[in-house]
C-alpha cells in the first residue's frame, strides 16, 4: 500500500504530469477554502440567530426569526464557481514558477529576493486581477461590473499580500524543490483562499 502511494505521488510530481497535479491541486484547495469560509459564515450567522432568539424570547423553527430565513444554505454553486478559477490560475502558477527558476536560477539570498521581489510586483496583481475578474464573469457580473468590483477590493487584497507571502516565498524559492513549489504555495493558500472568498463573498468596502 506505502509503495503503491509512493509510486502514485513519483508520478504525479514527474514532469510529465505535474502541470496536471498543479492544475487540480489549485483548484481543489480554493474550492476548500471556499468550503471553509462558508462554514464560518454558518457558525457566525447561528450565532446572531441565537441571539436574536434569547433577546424575542421565541422563535418558529431553527432556520427563522419573525419569517425569514437567517441561516444560510451551503451554496455548492459558488463552491463550483471557486473551483473553476482555481484550476484556471493553477496552470498560470505552473508557468510562472518554471519561468522564474529558468531566468533566476539558484538559492542565493540575492537571487531569492529577485523572486520574491517579481513575484509581489507581477504575478501577484496579475492573480488577483484574474481571480476578482474571473469570478464576476462567472456569477454573470459584466466585464465592467467586475473591474468595479476589483477597483474596490484590489488594494485591500494587494496590501495584506505584502504582509503575507514574502515570508511564504521566501521558504518556498530557498528550500522548496522547483516540482514542489505550486504545491506548497496551493497548500498555504489554504488558508489564503478562506480570505479570498470572505473579500469576494462578504467583505464590503
Amino acid at each position: 500500500m506505502i509503495g503503491a502511494i509512493r509510486t502514485l505521488t513519483k508520478r504525479m510530481f514527474s514532469p510529465k504530469y505535474l502541470l496536471l497535479t498543479n492544475t487540480v491541486s489549485s483548484g481543489v484547495l480554493l474550492s476548500l477554502g471556499d468550503v471553509l469560509q462558508q462554514v464560518n459564515e454558518r457558525r457566525i450567522a447561528k450565532k446572531k440567530l441565537l441571539l436574536k432568539v434569547s433577546a424575542s424570547g421565541s422563535m418558529d423553527h431553527i432556520g427563522q426569526v419573525d419569517g425569514q430565513e437567517t441561516l444560510p444554505t451551503f451554496n455548492w454553486i459558488r463552491t463550483g464557481r471557486m473551483l473553476t478559477i482555481g484550476i484556471f490560475l493553477g496552470p498560470l502558477n505552473h508557468y510562472w514558477y518554471l519561468a522564474l527558476d529558468k531566468f533566476l536560477p539558484g538559492v542565493k539570498g540575492r537571487t531569492v529576493a529577485k523572486k520574491i521581489l517579481l513575484d509581489e510586483l507581477i504575478a501577484s496583481p496579475v492573480m488577483t486581477s484574474t481571480f476578482f475578474v474571473g469570478m464576476g464573469l462567472l456569477e454573470g457580473k459584466t466585464l465592467a461590473d467586475s473591474i468595479d468590483v476589483l477597483k474596490k477590493k484590489f488594494l485591500t487584497v494587494y496590501m495584506i499580500d505584502w504582509c503575507v507571502w514574502p515570508a511564504c516565498q521566501a521558504i518556498n524559492f530557498a528550500f522548496v524543490p522547483m516540482h514542489l513549489r505550486v504545491l506548497y504555495v496551493n497548500a498555504v493558500t489554504l488558508v489564503w483562499d478562506t480570505f479570498l472568498s470572505f473579500i469576494i463573498h462578504t467583505y464590503q468596502t
